[in-house]
């Protein structure tokens, strides 16, 4: 799945592709991408002849920024963007959306698994509609701090990685960089939230930070889906500590990185730097 990296990844190549041009035709494929409750023919008619002012991103969500509306774009597990100059051939398995563009450009939605959706809301209220209203701040939200991270999630007693991930409280972060910013910390993953301190929740914040700012800086870690024809090549998944290594040892101690499940969720760990009790 896409995370905070991978997403900001996204946008800045798309921006540098398509920024400044309009929407002519739009054609969805895949009706059930749309989210909005809105006739397709209808949001179709919607974007034609609309500019692309800018794209952004709010945690893993995609932001159009076309005038008075925004497209939001959530690409879920295996939603892709591609951009082709007109004429050029191109899979067609899996397309869900085709967006006609001035300059001969075409912007395609692909999305194996078919779990991507697509938000059409007002500019100046989106943020307090869902999918957005719902997202909690990104660890680079510089009005955030370990005492905010400590107050919202030493109430759960969940395990810190489920907590983590938990979009509502703290956003961007997903499997890969949860494994990752709890190594960096010297944190097990089973440990309750509830029995971490308030240095703990700063180092959370402090791995975060770098560790995500570091994927940015490397194209993210696209561990199942490189597109370098789209500039996309997820380099820092060769800098990973812990996440895929089950049965290697560990860079800092040397110890055997153990694989678990954590609520679920495949979890890579060294039991010697993070130990648990």
């Amino acid at each position: 799945m896409p995370e905070l990296p991978e997403v900001e990844t996204v946008v800045r190549v798309l921006n540098s592709k398509v920024k400044g041009l309009t929407i002519q035709n739009v054609k969805i494929t895949y009706p059930n991408l749309i989210k909005t409750d809105i006739k397709i023919g209808e949001f179709e008619e919607k974007l034609k002849g609309r500019k692309i002012d800018n794209i952004s991103r709010i945690a893993k969500h995609i932001i159009f920024e076309l005038q008075d509306l925004v497209l939001i774009s959530h690409l879920r597990m295996e939603g892709k963007w591609f951009v082709y100059d007109k004429g050029t051939l191109y899979d067609t398995k899996h397309v869900e959306a085709i967006f006609e563009l001035s300059d001969d450009k075409f912007m395609i939605y692909n999305d194996t698994r078919k779990f991507g959706t697509f938000h059409l809301q007002d500019k100046l209220t989106f943020r307090n509609e869902k999918p957005i209203n719902k997202i909690g701040p990104e660890p680079f939200n510089s009005t955030l701090n370990g005492q905010y991270l400590m107050d919202i999630m030493s109430k759960s007693n969940k395990h810190i990685k489920t907590v983590l991930l938990d979009q509502t409280k703290i956003s961007g972060i997903g499997n890969i960089y949860a494994d990752e910013i709890l190594f960096d910390s010297k944190i097990h993953p089973e440990k309750r939230a509830s029995a971490l301190g308030l240095k703990n929740y700063n180092d959370i914040l402090k791995s975060s930070i770098k560790i995500l700012n570091r994927s940015i800086e490397l194209g993210g870690s696209t561990i199942d889906s490189y597109q370098p024809e789209q500039g996309i090549d997820g380099k820092f998944q060769r800098e990973l500590k812990v996440h895929l290594r089950k049965s290697k040892p560990c860079f800092d101690c040397g110890r055997i990185i153990e694989k678990i499940k954590v609520n679920g969720r495949g979890t890579y760990f060294c039991p010697e730097c993070q130990n648990l009790y």
